[in-house]
């Protein structure tokens, strides 16, 4: 792992421990054993930390929705799908707990997330379809109501967290299966009997 990674790797755990507002540059510098000087070497600021991360979590989401063109479908790749997107919000959590602070703070970073998810919904209805076509889902839906099924599950996964957070419940891998449980109890009137 080079020092970009392991400034990347560390802030993501503290932030995830403490929250992004009660960790410094200089708190992640010294977690990771290296020097200031060295982080701002590789990161301005915080927020240019913030972005990198971001940008990662993107990337993993891209290997996450991917499927192969000739690849037959069935319920159990569904099912290994969503677990793993909710791996990815476990794995960032402080950034869904944080989001709106963070959009508040950063309007670059805001408008990145945007971009991002307004493509992420275009690549998750195409990813819907695909389940559609190998009659895993039987979704007789037009495509603003399949939209709204998606947005729907869409506000479940990126706000679970925050949800289990506000009610005092723990925020920890069982938690998490609660929130994939709700996504599924949107999609099981469409599941193939």
């Amino acid at each position: 792992m080079n020092t970009k990674q392991r400034i990347i790797q560390t802030a993501v755990q503290l932030f995830n421990e403490q929250g992004v507002g009660k960790v410094s540059t200089n708190h992640i510098a010294t977690a990771a054993s290296i020097s200031p000087g060295n982080l701002y070497y590789h990161f301005k600021n915080k927020s240019e930390i913030i972005k990198s991360i971001l940008t990662i979590m993107y990337e993993e989401w891209n290997e996450v929705w991917y499927i192969e063109e000739q690849m037959q479908l069935e319920q159990k790749h569904l099912e290994q799908k969503l677990i793993q997107n909710f791996e990815i919000l476990w794995r960032y959590r402080f950034f869904y707990r944080e989001a709106l602070s963070l959009f508040q703070a950063d309007e670059s970073l805001r408008q990145q997330h945007n971009a991002m998810m307004e493509t992420r919904l275009v690549e998750q209805q195409a990813f819907i379809q695909r389940f559609i076509e190998c009659g895993v889902l039987h979704i007789q839906a037009d495509s603003e109501q399949l939209q709204k099924l998606l947005l729907s599950c869409w506000i479940i996964a990126n706000n679970w967290l925050s949800f289990l957070e506000m009610n005092g419940q723990p925020i920890d891998e069982a938690g998490l299966q609660k929130g994939v449980s709700l996504i599924w109890a949107i999609l099981t009137p469409y599941l193939k009997k």
